[in-house]
């Protein structure tokens, strides 16, 4: 008996079988002119010639407008070079300094000072209406140096743009738009980290509208960064009467009462003295079934000392609030923004405003556990512990994390703008990160949460002081608003050409 062969099958049956069993990748090409190829470092890798890159080119190639490269635009692109870090054992005779991910924060802060007296504090000094762009891991991030931020220290992971001959503001809405972004990133280059040199944004090209249009865009976006800064200034000021009210002094770790060093000899004059270790006691009796060691270094028990010896009286959080949760996990799908939710991520609380933010579906099951209701706390519980937000009402019925706690508390009479603001101090920021579990990625849970010790001021006090940070962190997406319809505009204008 002959043996049967299979019926020989097509190229679209094939196709057909694949998309049957999930097989099927569409796999995104694009064609460019040859002589692309030979122009600039004769790249050969496909990202210096994506779909995106290409529909960035053409854009302003055809948009009518006179077109400079940015070199032409501006003073000459640098970077600090190498330099050795000398650090401040003492912030009075130091100057903060920030990684690239920390000056893209709304409120940066720095643990480590640059000695005043060298070289690195001085080189990486940054001056007001600079822009400042990552060059290092997640490249070509924008940000205008204000006067917050000029008041530190910066990464050499940041090439300074100094604008010359177009508004700065102008300037920055260009580069943070799509077409920006895309002619930035496509110059990137390394394998596992990605790096951009001056050199690379050098040749970028920058279309230059009309003037009127160049002022607009350029007074939109001081109205965002103006915004900011009042926000901050809001916070600030709730900060101080915050612990003026609850009568708590700044809080750093020279209140901790560590052991005091043991005598030692006399060194000879050549070997240099070695730093004492942080040393403490614990009872058996407090060990609590926990035997890590950062759990009791002795910082929060200092914390609840000063708050038993406060103005109020301090309770766990679980007697304030009426809800405390953290989502469940969930499988996350993707969409286009016209098929999805806006998504936060942890990262994003402590952003100016939320970078890549991604859009998940609607058919997701467990949407509405992850919906965002106004005026909820948000702490972060994953990875980076302890960040805290408040739900605007720009972010009410977005998607959240699972990796953010919800906190309910006084959503209607702002004393969830005073929670947020304690724990936001370090009286309540090592109370939620003593708690931290896990090898690899740490983790604290709600019961964790719920220990938390909060003082109970009157209400009308923490309604006056809550007030402030609610209208704070309201002003401060309205100032992302103002930034966002200044990029989108600087899109359309470039998209619909001179002509238009």
């Amino acid at each position: 008996m002959a043996e049967s062969r299979p019926a020989t099958l097509t190229r679209e049956d094939r196709r057909q079988q694949f998309i049957e069993l999930g097989w099927w990748v569409s796999i995104p090409l694009t064609t460019v002119p040859v002589h692309w190829v030979y122009q600039g470092e004769n790249r050969l890798d496909g990202g210096y010639y994506t779909a995106k890159a290409n529909a960035a080119l053409r854009a302003v190639n055809d948009c009518g407008f006179e077109i400079q490269s940015l070199e032409k635009l501006t003073e000459p692109l640098y970077y600090p070079g190498r330099f050795k870090r000398v650090y401040a054992k003492n912030p009075e005779n130091g100057t903060p300094f920030l990684t690239a991910s920390e000056m893209l924060h709304f409120r940066p802060t720095s643990a480590e000072y640059f000695a005043n007296n060298t070289s690195a504090a001085e080189i990486c000094r940054v001056q007001q209406g600079w822009i400042l762009i990552t060059r290092s891991g997640t490249v070509g991030r924008c940000v205008i140096v204000g006067k917050r931020l000029a008041t530190f220290a910066i990464t050499d992971d940041a090439i300074r743009v100094r604008a010359k001959h177009v508004p700065c503001g102008y300037l920055y809405a260009y580069l943070s738009s799509w077409i920006g972004q895309a002619l930035i990133s496509k110059d990137q280059y390394g394998s596992a980290i990605k790096h951009l040199e001056p050199h690379h944004l050098a040749s970028v090209p920058v279309p230059l509208p009309s003037e009127d249009i160049q002022a607009e865009i350029h007074d939109a976006m001081m109205r965002a960064y103006e915004l900011r800064d009042e926000a901050n200034a809001l916070l600030d000021e709730a900060d101080e009467r915050l612990h003026e009210k609850v009568g708590l002094p700044r809080f750093d770790e020279s209140l901790v009462p560590y052991l005091p060093p043991p005598a030692t000899p006399r060194l000879p004059v050549n070997r240099p003295e070695m730093p004492h270790p942080k040393a403490f006691s614990i009872r058996a009796s407090e060990l609590n079934e926990r035997l890590d060691v950062s759990y009791h270094i002795p910082v929060v028990r200092t914390i609840t000392e000063l708050l038993k010896k406060g103005r109020c009286d301090a309770v766990p959080l679980s007697k304030l609030t009426r809800d405390i949760h953290i989502p469940p996990r969930f499988k996350r799908i993707y969409v286009s923004k016209g098929y999805g939710v806006p998504f936060l991520r942890p990262s994003h609380l402590t952003q100016m405003r939320p970078y890549d933010l991604g859009y998940i579906s609607r058919l997701t099951k467990e949407l509405d556990s992850l919906t965002l209701h106004l005026g909820d706390v948000l702490i972060t519980t994953d990875g980076t512990v302890g960040r805290i937000g408040i739900v605007t009402s720009r972010m009410a019925g977005w998607a959240g994390s699972n990796n953010i706690a919800r906190v309910t508390y006084g959503n209607n009479d702002f004393r969830n703008g005073f929670l947020a603001a304690f724990l936001s101090t370090p009286y309540g920021f090592y109370q939620l990160t003593r708690e931290i579990y896990g090898g690899v990625v740490d983790h604290i849970e709600v019961p964790h949460i719920e220990s938390v010790l909060v003082p109970t001021l009157p209400k009308d006090v923490q309604v006056s002081i809550g007030e402030q940070v609610v209208k704070a962190f309201e002003l401060k997406d309205a100032a992302s608003d103002v930034e966002e319809r200044a990029i989108r505009k600087v899109e359309e204008i470039l998209q619909k050409g001179k002509a238009a």
